[in-house]
């Protein structure tokens, strides 16, 4: 076999003879083993594959000997290289890529950082930084790119899924009630005391890839909030309030991304500021702590995040201190006590458009401090569980319900939320 060599962008480049094309996308792993299929997604070190048996697997990419895809994919290589073109495999395992200007060029499976399907035109080729008209026109196929994978929305916040310069816009709804109702006999036959609260939020979070391996957000949530107390048909009352909630706003460094021995690891900074309502009403005016959509103080929580790819599901979970700054609420010098939150969940990407997840959460509350005195009794210890489901709409869009019910009395009632998330660049 004749064969001809030379060096583009830090790419070695072998053009070697006319390969047949494949009619699925195949991985052959360094172990020995050979999927046949289709690739979901493939990003930050995850390969997530759909065989041809009805079951996604997930393995991680360090583990891929050689890819051959059936259509054109968008590659990106760890070099910063950024080419379009579908990828082979020859008789020796070695994989070779197809594109336009380069013809067959032997690639590294292992320099590649990350794969979307390309939609738009027949393949072509440039380099990231790459001037002038050429450039141009690649860009712009790059700009219209979209994710084809599964919508791995169980991760957010657990590790980096924006790439630089892509930018995510999460609108989500929220909605939870609470009633306590008994009978008055010694008041009227029909009587009935009875008390509830129902709350409406609105949240808006911006999510961007700042850099490669960084993830910055903000999120900016508004509430609405409906209270009716009632002690007979004699004495009642309620009320209500729009308020905006606490904004907060941080970002997430990939520390390390999965291998075969570790998992994905990345440290999480989280800001919070006292933009939201918070009183401390006395008895009197008790009935009214729904209200409170806030905490009435600056916060700030590190943390570190970790997921785990293990067929066919990938584990995720995390923890982070939560620290508040002591200020005067009311005329109290209040200190909020510390938060130790943790998570742990599974989640299963079933194919390119729906993936399910589910975690369990626990946070610990200290005692808060009013006046430099520790309130004790104020502590608490908050457990839930939330289901969600990710349906991809479109190309941009996705949709995410869930519902969050809590496992104790510090939990509160059952949320159910639904999500709405676009995506761009």
């Amino acid at each position: 076999m004749k064969c001809s060599m030379r060096s583009t962008s830090g790419l070695l480049i072998v053009l070697l003879s006319p390969l047949s094309c494949a009619h699925a996308d195949t991985l052959v792993m360094k172990s020995g083993d050979k999927f046949s299929g289709k690739i979901i997604s493939y990003v930050n070190g995850l390969c997530i594959f759909d065989t041809q048996y009805g079951a996604a697997i997930k393995v991680p990419t360090a583990g891929i000997a050689s890819i051959s895809t059936d259509v054109p994919y968008n590659i990106d290589f760890a070099n910063g290289d950024r080419v379009v073109g579908q990828l082979q495999v020859t008789a020796a395992d070695q994989t070779v890529l197809q594109s336009r200007t380069l013809g067959q060029a032997q690639v590294d499976v292992g320099a590649i950082s990350k794969m979307v399907k390309h939609f738009d035109g027949p393949p072509a080729t440039a380099h990231a930084g790459q001037a002038g008209a050429a450039a141009t026109r690649d860009d712009k196929q790059y700009g219209a790119e979209v994710e084809n994978q599964a919508p791995l929305d169980f991760l957010t916040g657990s590790t980096v899924l924006l790439s630089p310069g892509q930018v995510e816009l999460d609108v989500n709804t929220t909605y939870k009630q609470s009633r306590t109702q008994y009978n008055l006999p010694d008041v009227g036959y029909f009587q009935k005391s009875s008390y509830s609260a129902r709350l409406l939020q609105f949240g808006t979070a911006l999510r961007a890839g700042l850099y490669e391996g960084v993830e910055g957000y903000v999120s900016v949530p508004v509430t609405y909030t409906r209270i009716e107390d009632v002690s007979s048909n004699e004495y009642t009352r309620d009320t209500s309030a729009w308020d905006l909630g606490d904004i907060s706003f941080g970002g997430q460094y990939q520390l390390t991304r999965e291998s075969a021995d570790l998992p994905a690891i990345s440290a999480t900074l989280d800001i919070s500021a006292p933009t939201g309502r918070k009183k401390y009403n006395d008895q009197t005016n008790s009935w009214k702590d729904p209200l409170n959509n806030g905490t009435g103080h600056w916060s700030i929580a590190p943390g570190l995040a970790f997921v785990r790819s293990t067929d066919p599901a990938i584990l995720f979970g995390g923890i982070n201190y939560q620290y508040f700054f002591a200020d005067k609420v009311d005329g109290y010098n209040v200190q909020p006590g510390w938060i130790i939150n943790s998570y742990a969940g599974v989640g299963f990407a079933l194919n390119e458009k729906l993936s399910l997840g589910t975690r369990v959460s626990y946070s610990y509350v200290s005692n808060m401090k009013a006046d430099h005195e520790t309130i004790y009794g104020s502590d608490s210890d908050p457990m839930d569980i939330s289901l969600n489901a990710s349906y991809r709409l479109s190309r941009d869009w996705v949709v995410s319900p869930g519902v969050t019910f809590g496992l104790n009395n510090d939990s509160g009632p059952a949320a159910l939320s639904l999500g709405l998330k676009r995506q761009f660049n």
